[in-house]
């Protein structure tokens, strides 16, 4: 294998670490996504206690801001202070507002309630990073190597 076919070989290795990166944090957020969608979690309601960042997009309806409140289930045995409600609400919430949502067991978001679509977000970063991972392989040629290796050690054996 000509050397020239070796130097693409560092940026693909850094594109599947990155890519593996990307799926496994992408895997993490899409299986309370999944399970949020599908209904399963505990019930309970999300009381708007503090706006978050915004979103630089012109002002209402396409601006989004990020909310943090306290969760309680509706049976009260639930209760979580200071996470963030996912996906984000409308700049016209208001501290103070209950929104209907689900716990999962996410480490730092609950869900709306009525979000079926929640899922989507987390799985098509999971599928792009995934996609990084398969490029960096493609180019990586890993099935390449080990013929790369023979012939470097044949020329090494030539030379002595």
């Amino acid at each position: 294998m000509p050397a020239v076919l070796l130097r693409p070989v560092p940026m693909a290795i850094t594109f599947v670490l990155i890519g593996l990166i990307g799926a496994v944090g992408s895997s993490i957020l899409l299986v309370p996504a999944v399970r949020a969608a599908r209904g399963g979690g505990v019930t309970g309601t999300f009381t708007l206690t503090a706006l978050g960042p915004c979103s630089n997009y012109p002002p209402p309806p396409r601006q989004r801001c990020t909310w943090f409140g306290d969760f309680r289930s509706d049976d009260g045995r639930t209760v979580r202070r200071d996470v963030e409600l996912y996906p984000q609400l409308p700049p016209s919430a208001w501290v103070g507002d209950p929104i209907p949502a689900r716990d999962t067991g996410d480490m730092h978001e609950v869900f709306r309630r009525d979000d079926t679509g929640v899922w989507r977000m987390p799985a098509l970063f999971l599928g792009l990073s995934s996609g990084v991972v398969l490029i960096g392989i493609a180019v990586s040629q890993p099935w390449m190597w080990r013929t790369w290796l023979r012939r470097r050690r044949e020329i090494g054996r030539h030379r002595l």
